[in-house]
């Protein structure tokens, strides 16, 4: 594989594309539900035929709906090195929330000169470990309040306006 295929790309839908990403979107959608078993492929301009696995079709389909949306989508290898910026537009905070984190070491990171880098691998394994710890949350409040027996009470939001 060639090194420019490593590097990160980044697709903005044009409007002079916008009719035939949307024909594509419909019949990615449209297939996908009569996929079942069946297997897909991609045929090149030669005539040559790949066999294209269900994660690769599924990915595929998932970035033209989004291009279709007219949503850009941005594509990168999970070990790309993301700037502290990147990162936190990544998770949908602040950067100095971030920095608190890595400082935390709630995400590993390097530092290069003075600049710390999160690798995208890191930041998917660090939400995806927040989401579980919600859950469980979630599923400890619920126990509690099923054992209680408060699980059906509605809050009194009188005392709160």
């Amino acid at each position: 594989m060639s090194a420019h295929a490593l590097e990160r790309r980044s697709f903005i839908p044009r409007p002079q594309n916008e009719g035939a990403i949307q024909s594509l979107a419909t019949f990615l959608q449209t297939t996908q539900a009569e996929q079942g078993s069946q297997t897909a492929y991609l045929v090149s301009p030669t005539g040559e035929r790949q066999e294209v696995p269900t994660e690769i079709f599924n990915l595929l389909s998932y970035i033209v709906d989004a291009l279709s949306e007219g949503k850009g989508v941005n594509v990168m290898p999970v070990n790309a090195k993301l700037t502290t910026q990147q990162a936190a537009d990544h998770l949908g905070i602040s950067r100095p929330t971030l920095v608190k984190l890595l400082e935390q070491g709630e995400i590993p990171f390097t530092k290069v000169g003075r600049h710390r880098r999160v690798t995208l691998e890191d930041l998917i394994e660090y939400e995806r470990s927040a989401n579980e710890v919600g859950r469980q949350r979630l599923r400890d409040l619920t126990q509690e309040a099923s054992t209680d027996g408060t699980y059906f009470e509605h809050p009194d939001t009188s005392k709160t306006r």
